[in-house]
């Protein structure tokens, strides 16, 4: 109590040549990425956050003896002496020790109406709920609410997608798996997790949604080490190690073979899923280093679960980015290069014909911070160019080209961030990005805005808002001049290219709470124009976010609670005014202890809608909109409200610790409880005419799965 106030006392007697500052940059170990948006504070009172680049700055400085705090969510705390020189500056460059968060499995709750996914996940928790194939076939947020229509598969919880997700630079359309059988990515395998439910920076385009940059972390360049695992359900392996001096190799792969299931049930296991993902790192020099990553994955899920038909709806995802940090020219640079790619397959269970899509995209991006003066600078410029194509084979005559259509959108942007502390306790970050989309003689502007007060050390206030742009597909809606619907339009396929747009407003409250407790309390107001919808162009989205989390001790856990409300108004009346509301709930815990290690998740979620993915009976669409009889907005399906998505999850283990080869290792068998409750939850349905109701495709059945994993 006594030395902070003494240090007080004297800096304030002293001239101003006592003074000094320091800087320096706040880093991820293992890996070496930048950490943003960490907190470092001096004994003094002095407190800065980092930039993108993991870069801080503290100016007026009391010289001599200072004790620096640094402190990051999912990292721990470092606390480092430093001597301040008098009229001078310091450089304190420092890695936090990453501490993994427990990832929620993906359980197919996603966004509602108006394509917010705010309800994603609670932050700091790196879980994506939406669904991939509406990238490809079926997208469209509204099916149809007519016509008897044929059969009908639909997905719960989709909506439009109008997300933006980076995998160390590289767009990933579905990097997660839907069916919840493991975990959403491997804890380890992450270094960091920056979700923007609203208020993203300046530097991200697109993400009219929510963006999530995820980055993976890089491989030890000490010795070779990694681990393996299998069970009744999964096998998993991961391994990392040097190269040579200056260069690592980071490899993990993992997949669902449900062999067990499909025994227990006498039915085939309805899903399958698999990814890979291998890094390399490579020192260039002081500051400068290369990165190369890769990602690939599969997944599907059956459409028939008759012992007759092999009809999978699949889907997969490949990426890939090149990224180089350098410094230029005072400034500190990163330049990524990244191709990304998405497949989907839709087909018949008459085994009639079959929708296929296949998404490309390539982006570029040059990004640079500087400091001028109390001012931290950010700025660049990215390229996005995106093709699509979208086709139908028709099965019944070997596969004949029944449709096809190419789409080709392009954008290019510029953006400029300042970070400004006009105050000890306050925090601005403003910036401006300005894109131009191909096609559109416009240039879409994009401000942003953010305001952080440093309630303390340990707890920050944030009001942010913004104006966001991201090119989208839409269906076509329009008839030919003998009176026939286009094909894909009546499939519910998009393939027309549009800009949407959509404001947000957010405040958020994060802090640090004793005994490793984080807590996190966010509300928001999103207002979306121009999304992938037949006749509603406009939607609306409110609500409240909240997550806890505590990452110390024998007993760790997090909870993390959405509550929203979405709305639209169609053009044709707007008077005619859709609501509905959704809310989910996900909560983990996890306790160790000499006898072993227990841990149970429960996700719980209500008000997710029925999408349609098209109509699987009636391709021409005569008589039908293409999409069945199904409402999203509301939730109903033929006046059939789906019924809540419960679920609960168990583990519990025992970790042993045998030498091997004159080397300690981990061996830890466990058992797992999967749907404990036994709620035969199921993601995607089909609708027939003449049935009451959706009926699920795919259920998950309570499992009992037994496993041991080794980690050397």
């Amino acid at each position: 109590m006594l030395a902070p106030l003494a240090a007080l006392l004297l800096a304030a007697a002293a001239p101003d040549t006592a003074w000094g500052a320091i800087r320096g940059t706040v880093e991820s170990e293992p890996g070496g990425l930048p950490l943003a948006s960490a907190v470092v504070e001096v004994a003094s009172g002095s407190v800065a956050l980092t930039d993108s680049t993991g870069s801080y700055r503290i100016a007026r400085v009391a010289a001599g003896s200072q004790t620096v705090r640094i402190h990051s969510l999912d990292h721990e705390p470092l606390e480092v002496e430093v001597l301040v020189p008098a009229r001078g500056e310091i450089e304190l460059d420092v890695l936090l020790r990453h501490r993994p968060l427990l990832l929620d499995p993906v359980n197919g709750v996603s966004s509602g109406q108006g394509g917010t996914a705010s309800d994603a996940a609670p932050r700091g928790v790196a879980a994506i709920t939406d669904f991939p194939a509406l990238e490809g076939p079926g997208t469209g947020m509204e099916g149809g609410t007519g016509g008897s229509g044929g059969d009908v598969l639909l997905v719960r919880g989709s909506a439009a997608d109008l997300k933006l997700v980076l995998l160390d630079g590289a767009p990933v359309y579905a990097p997660f798996h839907m069916g919840g059988l493991i975990d959403s990515f491997e804890p380890g395998l992450l270094s960091g997790a920056r979700l923007y439910l609203g208020g993203a920076p300046a530097r991200y385009d697109g993400g009219v949604s929510y963006v999530l940059d995820l980055a993976t972390r890089t491989a030890s360049r000490d010795h070779w080490s990694g681990g393996v695992g299998a069970d009744m359900m999964a096998v998993k392996a991961e391994t990392d190690g040097p190269l040579w001096r200056g260069a690592g190799l980071l490899l993990a792969g993992r997949a669902v073979h449900g062999a067990s299931l499909g025994r227990l049930e006498g039915t085939p296991f309805p899903y399958r899923y698999a990814d890979g993902v291998a890094r390399m790192d490579v020192a260039l020099g002081r500051r400068s280093s290369l990165a190369l990553t890769g990602f690939l994955n599969g997944e599907g899920v059956r459409v028939d679960t008759t012992l007759a038909h092999d009809d999978f709806l699949r889907w997969s995802n490949g990426a890939g980015s090149l990224r180089v940090r350098f410094p230029l020219a005072g400034a500190s640079t990163e330049v990524t290069a990244a191709l990304s790619e998405f497949d989907a397959w839709l087909p018949n269970p008459a085994d009639q014909w079959q929708v296929q899509a296949r998404l490309r995209r390539a982006r570029f991006a040059v990004d640079m911070t500087r400091d001028l003066g109390a001012v931290r600078l950010g700025y660049g410029y990215q390229y996005d160019r995106q093709w699509a194509r979208h086709k139908g084979l028709d099965r019944t005559v070997g596969e004949r080209l029944w449709f096809q259509r190419d789409t080709v959108g392009a954008v290019g942007g510029w953006y400029a961030d300042a970070l400004y502390r006009p105050r000890g306790e306050w925090v601005v970050r403003g910036g401006l990005r300005g894109d131009m989309y191909a096609g559109g003689p416009f240039m879409a502007f994009s401000p942003r805005l953010a305001v952080t007060w440093l309630l303390s050390g340990r707890a920050t206030l944030t009001l942010a808002g913004g104006r966001y742009h991201q090119l989208v597909l839409t269906r076509t809606q329009k008839t030919f001049d003998y009176g026939v619907t286009d094909v894909a339009d009546s499939l519910g396929i998009a393939t027309v290219p549009r800009v949407a747009s959509a404001n947000h407003l957010t405040l958020a409250l994060d802090q640090e709470m004793p005994g490793g407790v984080r807590l996190g309390l966010e509300g928001y107001y999103k207002a979306f124009r121009d999304i992938p919808n037949a006749d509603r162009t406009s939607a609306y989205a409110s609500g409240v976010d909240v997550w806890v989390r505590r990452g110390e001790g024998a007993v760790r856990g997090w909870m993390g609670y959405t509550l929203g409300w979405y709305w639209s108004r169609p053009d044709s009346a707007p008077d005619a005014a859709r609501f509905s509301g959704r809310q989910i709930l996900s909560a983990g815990v996890q306790a160790h202890g000499r006898p072993g290690a227990l841990e149970v998740r429960v996700a719980y979620g209500s008000g997710l809608p029925y999408s349609a993915l098209g109509n699987l009976a009636d391709p021409s669409g005569a008589g039908d909109s293409g999409s069945g009889s199904v409402e999203p907005s509301t939730g109903s399906l033929n006046g059939v409200a789906p019924q809540d998505f419960l679920r609960l999850d168990a583990r519990l283990s025992r970790t042993f610790t045998p030498r091997v080869a004159d080397r300690e290792t981990e061996l830890t068998p466990f058992i797992r409880v999967l749907n404990a409750l036994d709620r035969r939850d199921a993601l995607f349905y089909r609708y027939r005419p003449g049935e009451d109701g959706a009926k699920p495709v795919g259920t998950l059945p309570v499992l009992p799965v037994v496993g041991v994993e080794w980690r050397f």
